[in-house]
């Protein structure tokens, strides 16, 4: 780490810039940057809101600023950056005075543009403007006419996410999506059976951490929702392999698959790898998981996580799973394939602004994907379908794809996962069980 020699909004200020400019991924700019600098918790905690909140709310603010400004006057990244950076917090931040939120980003805009003696006094008329303008310019939203504008102004979503999501579900459903996309979930970990009970893990943690509010998941044996915000390798119990990172979801969907110690069992996507860990819990770590995964660098933090939880059944392959490996024939199959994520929206806020081209290739490839792993199950055996989105394209209308094309197949189970209904991420799943005995 490096000490701290500009202030933390100057830090934010590049920080967007930055991601904005190489594409990065949201959690990865921010990883990088707090490991980068010396901060304090205070300091750590101000830097995510603003920067996530940010993405987060980007059509939001853009629309705003675009009331007040001219709008054909073009306005540079950095203090387009600026500006929403202090409408975010005059809006957003309650704690954060409104003349401290104008002033600092004014400081910001003079000293990313010294040769400019004008930009500080644009920039704080704009805010100065909002501020004065504030409670007429937020209502304006709702008198847009076109629905779809209006959806993705208020709840800055693209439109095509927002059609997709009317599409499958209705429209009720769709504006149930967008105002659970707005809210932080928190965290939730799977307990590491092998080493420790559920119960016995939350009296540990509490006696090491008499503030923290903990829950039992409502459906997963093994899983805890945890309120506080702790990192979490500050939590009891992650250097010693007692736990791991994983949504309800994903715990539900490693049971669906009815894994057996002794089983060999396939997962063909298988990064971050969450459900190969359940799977092994299920199996009393005996038979062998297979893991599959496009990148070597995805699969060696699988191997390492396995490590830390004292999982030795597990074996990687740096392997594309649209082309077939071997003759495998397995137990159990699990096709948790890549997706469009729209399921997890609150958690990375820049797959809100994905549009239709992006989504629309997605199903192909699952149902190739699908196909091909289809090959790898036993006669009697279980196969698990699985995204993190809510899109009927991919999900249902995949599941019946693939249910024409393969007779061997019967549909044993289907379920989808609202946010809105409980505490876990969007998520599909479909259970198949090869017939031909």
């Amino acid at each position: 780490m490096i000490n701290r020699s500009i202030n933390v909004r100057e830090i934010c200020l590049n920080s967007l810039v930055n991601y904005e400019k190489n594409k990065k991924y949201s959690n990865i700019e921010l990883n990088e940057t707090i490991e980068k600098y010396d901060f304090n918790d205070l300091d750590k905690s101000f830097f995510t809101k603003l920067f996530y909140g940010i993405i987060e709310k980007k059509l939001t603010l853009d629309y705003y600023i675009k009331y007040i400004c001219d709008k054909n006057k073009k306005i540079d990244s950095e203090i387009l950056n600026v500006l929403r950076m202090g409408l975010y917090q005059i809006i957003y931040m309650d704690k954060i005075p409104d003349n401290a939120a104008c002033d600092e980003s004014v400081k910001l805009a003079k000293k990313s543009n010294p040769n400019n003696n004008k930009i500080g006094g644009f920039v704080n008329a704009v805010l100065r403007n909002f501020i004065r303008n504030k409670d007429e310019i937020i209502e304006s939203i709702d008198k847009i006419n076109d629905l779809f504008k209006r959806l993705e102004i208020k709840y800055s979503c693209s439109s095509d996410i927002i059609k997709i999501w009317i599409d499958s579900y209705g429209r009720e459903t769709a504006e149930k999506l967008l105002e659970t996309s707005r809210e932080k979930s928190g965290l939730t970990i799977t307990v590491n059976g092998l080493k420790i009970s559920r119960d016995e893990y939350i009296k540990k943690l509490i006696e090491q951490n008499p503030e923290i509010i903990t829950e039992k998941t409502e459906t997963s044996d093994l899983g805890i929702y945890i309120y506080n915000d702790i990192p979490v390798k500050k939590l009891y119990g992650y250097h010693e392999g007692l736990f791991f990172v994983q949504d309800e979801a994903s715990q539900i969907c490693a049971f669906e698959t009815n894994a057996k110690p002794g089983d060999l069992v396939t997962d063909c996507c298988a990064a971050p790898g969450g459900k190969s860990f359940y799977m092994a819990q299920m199996m009393n770590n005996t038979g062998k998981i297979i893991c599959f995964d496009l990148h070597e660098k995805k699969l060696n933090l699988i191997k390492i996580s396995a490590e830390r939880l004292g999982i030795d059944i597990i074996e990687t392959y740096e392997h594309d799973s649209t082309i077939k490996f071997d003759n495998l024939q397995a137990d159990v199959v699990l096709c948790d394939v890549p997706c469009s994520g729209l399921g997890v929206i609150n958690k990375k806020p820049e797959i809100k602004y994905k549009t239709l081209d992006e989504i629309s290739k997605l199903p192909e490839l699952q149902y190739n994907i699908l196909s091909v792993c289809a090959n790898y199950v036993k006669p009697g055996g279980i196969l698990v379908y699985s995204t993190c989105t809510l899109n009927k394209k991919e999900n249902e209308e995949t599941t019946e794809k693939f249910l024409n094309q393969n007779q061997k197949f019967e549909c044993i189970n289907i379920k989808t996962f609202f946010p809105f209904e409980r505490k876990n991420d969007g998520f599909f799943l479909v259970k198949f069980r090869r017939i031909d005995i």
